[in-house]
């Protein structure tokens, strides 16, 4: 009985639909024609790139401040145009193909320490239809053992992580290296990994540990990017002290550094006497020891006699030993702005173009 009414009812609206055509209108296909530019003068048409992005952040994202600074650290060839399509959600049009794979490939990028998360928008798809949910970043393998290192392996490890993307190429072959470079793309929704346990063909296990490069705002107690613990809510109401959390500055490449001892001629121990020039007599009769004219002499910081601290700056820009510009000079981190670090940028190279 209820299925003579559901059917008669049914009946009755598409009956009533027809009545008004409005099937016959809505079905019919509409095939656009291909206009070509090549006809009485009119100009061809540009051709573009989009990236559809957003930022990791709660807070409001000042529109000409970021097209700004990214501008200035992206140095597109031909330019680029930002729009905010929605709220906290933007587009940038690029209109060469090596300025959107510099983009693509060189980031993850951020404005204020807030990492982007973009993504190209392919040819018929809706800019606010495309996922966003990964950001694609380098990480380091340390820790690597012998046997463990082809790349096939790397690859099972960058799966273990998120989504394998690629390899460094640039030491393919290479017998051992201090670590593995591979590009991952890293869930939002899930924590940062910190380790693999590695079982190896004896039995035995090891530990492989992850070093994130470029990685900005993320959570030392939940471990999700985009935010800190001081607007953890896990963080607030747990009892943990903030020295016992999981994560911590380590995981960032170049983040677990200490202070450089370039004021070493100025300390003087604890319960120790107060430095003298050399040759004169302090109250109680003794000579001091530094060399001067009544006063320390400073020391001068020689970048060069620091290879350890070259290499780890190189490491921030592009793996290894660093990458070398278009021109042939190498990459330093002497002349970046403020707007580059805002950027999260550092000193990266450029692409030819």
């Amino acid at each position: 009985m209820a299925e003579n009414e559901q059917a008669q009812h049914i009946a009755a609206l598409t009956q009533r639909t027809q009545e008004f055509g409005i099937n016959d209108e809505e079905d019919v296909c509409f095939a656009p024609v291909e206009v070509g530019g090549d006809k009485g003068g009119d100009e061809p048409p540009v051709q573009t790139w989009s990236v559809v992005g957003r930022f990791l952040t709660a807070r409001l994202i000042k529109l000409e401040y970021m097209r700004q600074v990214l501008a200035s650290v992206w140095q597109p060839v031909m330019g680029v145009t930002v729009t905010e399509i929605n709220k906290g959600l933007f587009l940038f049009i690029f209109f060469h193909k090596t300025d959107v794979d510099y983009v693509l490939n060189g980031g993850p990028w951020a404005f204020e320490n807030s990492t982007l998360v973009c993504r190209m928008v392919e040819d018929g798809v809706l800019p606010v239809d495309v996922e966003l949910n990964t950001v694609d970043m380098w990480v380091q393998l340390h820790d690597v053992p012998m046997g463990y290192t082809s790349l096939p392996m790397l690859e099972q490890m960058g799966n273990f992580i998120g989504t394998f993307v690629k390899h460094d190429e640039r030491f393919v072959g290479a017998p051992w290296l201090a670590f593995y470079r591979i590009r991952v793309s890293i869930p939002l929704d899930k924590p940062l990994r910190r380790r693999m346990k590695l079982l190896k063909r004896d039995k035995t296990t090891c530990w492989i540990n992850f070093r994130y490069e470029r990685l900005h705002s993320f959570c030392f107690f939940c471990g999700l990017l985009g935010h800190t613990y001081k607007f953890c809510v896990k963080a607030r109401v747990s009892t943990v002290p903030v020295h016992l959390y999981p994560y911590n500055a380590e995981l960032r490449v170049g983040g677990g550094r200490g202070p450089r001892e370039v004021g070493e001629s100025w300390l003087v121990p604890v319960e120790g006497r107060p430095r003298v020039a050399e040759g004169v007599r302090d109250e109680g009769g003794r000579k001091g020891g530094v060399v001067g004219e009544g006063m320390a002499r400073p020391v001068v910081v020689d970048e060069a006699e620091e290879p350890v601290e070259v290499v780890s700056k190189r490491r921030r820009e592009g793996g290894y030993e660093g990458e070398r510009r278009g021109d042939g000079q190498d990459t330093t981190m002497a002349d970046v702005s403020k707007n580059l670090f805002m950027a999260g940028a550092g000193s990266q190279t450029r692409p030819a173009s």
